[in-house]
């Protein structure tokens, strides 16, 4: 465990630093930006300390809103996403999750990692461009946003997964 968290540490540097200089500059249709950054969140184990995934969680949202210049909305949706993924987990991969060591792990079916990987997509995203707008008027910007910016970020999540997965 000791060799884990450095390592995530530097998947979590070297995603934002991909984040602030490439895939924030895509607009893709003027408004669609996907969030490669939570891939760190993704591929979390299960059978480390809830805590320490919270302070991750938070670790990785503070440096994405310090480098990104955000006013805390990255932090607050990261660490939303931190404390509410054991309920995700038993959602999406049910009770027995806890057998497995990560969300990738052989004996999980494919269609619950994708449902895994969408609702912590959808959350993170419902949060953030709700912290973002934090108005009522623009319900239906937050709505767009969302759906969009979710549909493009699983596309290009699950597309990173899937190239550096390793095969067994």
């Amino acid at each position: 465990m000791n060799q884990y968290y450095p390592r995530v540490f530097l998947l979590s540097c070297f995603l934002i630093f991909l984040q602030l200089l490439i895939f924030d500059r895509i607009n893709l249709f003027g408004f669609m930006n996907p969030s490669i950054y939570i891939i760190a969140l993704i591929i979390h184990r299960f059978d480390l300390n809830q805590f320490n995934f919270i302070i991750v969680g938070f670790l990785l949202g503070f440096l994405m809103d310090i480098l990104g210049q955000s006013a805390g909305s990255h932090s607050f949706s990261c660490v939303t996403v931190s404390f509410l993924r054991p309920l995700i987990n038993k959602f999406s991969l049910g009770p027995n999750y806890e057998d497995f060591s990560s969300p990738f792990s052989n004996g999980i079916l494919i269609s619950n990692r994708i449902l895994y990987c969408l609702l912590i997509i959808l959350l993170h995203e419902l949060i953030l461009n709700s912290f973002s707008y934090f108005n009522w008027k623009h319900i239906f910007t937050i709505l767009k946003l969302t759906i969009a910016n979710s549909i493009f970020t699983f596309i290009i999540i699950m597309s990173i997964l899937n190239l550096f997965s390793t095969k067994e």
